[in-house]
């Protein structure tokens, strides 16, 4: 007889497990038995939880405690983070973890219920080596816990007739965290005139051999070590090279009375920092527009560029793209950016940075949404559009002397992957990586993140 009980779900399953089965089936299986023998299953039973049923990529686990299954989570996910971890495998290997607590029914040592349901939809939501629970958990563990806890929104989850209110683990690392925000706030902030006499704010982080950033989207140079999608791109360079980055004209601590705009004003300018920095020789990093920059100043100097790095790229802006949505939606955005951008309410902000950073948790895209307000004023931005919308580099990708890495989002939703292959295919010498994301730029937590870096950092080391 189905008995009816109050109880604590946590359900996981491993990101990428078709994938992996579909390639290195024996491997894997292997590596996810010593995770579960040497991570899992210790941690349940020293939380005193009860596994229900392994599910081959998962597993489904009870709790009588509620402070009990989010501690038992997150040091699943910590031991996951480790250096070492207990398994070898090419790649790395990451976990999702739901939360929930409700009403179960038994039957034998199996349980079913809404209680499961709900677990089990928030695990199929959370960020790869991320745990998600719903506020009810969040309510009975207490306001005590060892760990920070952040606001992920209302979600309507599949097959579930209420929306749940979501949080989430916060596994930033405090320490890297104020690391940063020292780092924004000492930075030895310079400037520069443009050809046309514009100024020009940038800055240097980090030693050895000069990488220097292209101008990409809007910035600022000290919010950036807070971006979801950049503030990891900066450390990880700057921790191995000088990074030069600079603020475009009319963004960020540059000047935002602009004279005049152009795509041939934001190649100058990125030369002009070149010079401004005492850098020769150097390889670029790009992102977004800055793709275009770089590649029509690696064509005008070639003897200056070694490589470059271009992530989320594209060769035409979108009104240059010959289908007609995307002219319409060109002139769109343009006119709503004009009209909206600095709205007390970011709602057109709060969507653009969702559509950049969807990854990113609610609270880090609310945060930059509420940043991009100081990066730029509407009339900048509008400005700005035009210009990108209608550049076209695709006629001197074939100059380019430079080798180059082109790295593009699958499921970018900013610029489509068939820009980043019509990018790499103009290029003579270029390598593209297409990764299985749904950012325009990788966030931290973005299972994709490791491979981007380590690709990176192999091509910069081979080319520069």
């Amino acid at each position: 007889m189905s008995k009816r009980r109050l109880a604590t779900i946590l359900a996981v399953d491993v990101v990428g497990y078709s994938r992996m089965m579909e390639q290195e089936p024996s491997d894997v299986l292997t590596a996810l038995n010593a995770i579960f023998h040497s991570i899992v299953k210790p941690q349940v039973e020293e939380a005193e939880g009860r596994i229900v049923k392994l599910l081959g990529d998962g597993a489904l686990i009870e709790f009588a405690s509620a402070y009990d299954a989010l501690t038992c989570a997150v040091s699943i996910q910590e031991q996951m983070r480790s250096d070492l971890p207990p398994y070898t495998f090419r790649e790395p290997i990451f976990l999702r973890i739901g939360i929930h607590a409700g009403d179960v029914l038994t039957e034998g040592s199996d349980i079913f219920g809404d209680g499961v349901n709900i677990a089990a939809r928030l695990q199929a939501e959370a960020d790869a080596g991320g745990v998600l629970l719903s506020r009810t958990v969040a309510g009975l563990a207490g306001g005590d816990l060892p760990f920070r806890l952040r606001g992920e929104g209302m979600r309507s989850l599949k097959n579930i007739s209420t929306p749940v209110e979501t949080l989430s683990i916060d596994f930033a690392d405090e320490k890297l965290k104020l690391a940063r925000r020292m780092t924004a706030e000492s930075l030895e902030v310079r400037f520069c005139q443009s050809k046309d006499c514009q100024t020009l704010a940038w800055t240097s982080v980090g030693d050895g051999p000069p990488i220097v950033r292209a101008p990409a989207w809007i910035s600022h140079l000290e919010l950036m070590w807070r971006d979801p999608g950049l503030a990891h791109w900066l450390d990880s360079l700057s921790a191995r090279r000088r990074l030069v980055y600079f603020d475009a004209r009319g963004n960020g601590l540059s000047d935002w009375d602009m004279g005049g705009i152009s795509f041939e004003s934001l190649v100058d300018d990125l030369e002009c920092v070149f010079d401004a920095a005492g850098v020769e020789r150097s390889p670029i990093l790009s992102n977004s527009q800055g793709c275009a920059i770089a590649a029509a100043f690696a064509v005008r100097a070639p003897e200056r560029v070694t490589a470059i790095v271009m992530v989320g790229g594209y060769p035409l802006g979108r009104a240059k793209r010959g289908s007609s949505k995307d002219r319409e939606r060109a002139k769109a955005q343009q006119a709503i950016m004009s009209a909206g951008w600095d709205d007390d309410y970011p709602s057109l902000r709060d969507l653009i940075a969702e559509t950049i950073v969807p990854l990113a948790s609610a609270e880090d895209r609310r945060r930059y949404a509420d940043d991009m307000r100081e990066m730029i004023s509407p009339e900048n931005l509008g400005r700005y559009r035009e210009v990108l919308d209608n550049l076209d580099v695709s006629g001197l990708l074939s100059e380019i002397q430079a080798p180059c890495l082109v790295i593009h989002n699958k499921d970018d939703r900013m610029h489509p992957i068939e820009q980043g292959r019509k990018l790499a295919a103009g290029i003579p010498n270029a390598k593209f990586i297409a990764l299985d994301s749904r950012n325009h730029n990788l966030t931290e937590n973005d299972p994709c993140w490791p491979v981007a870096e380590r690709e990176m950092h192999a091509f910069l080391s081979e080319h520069s």
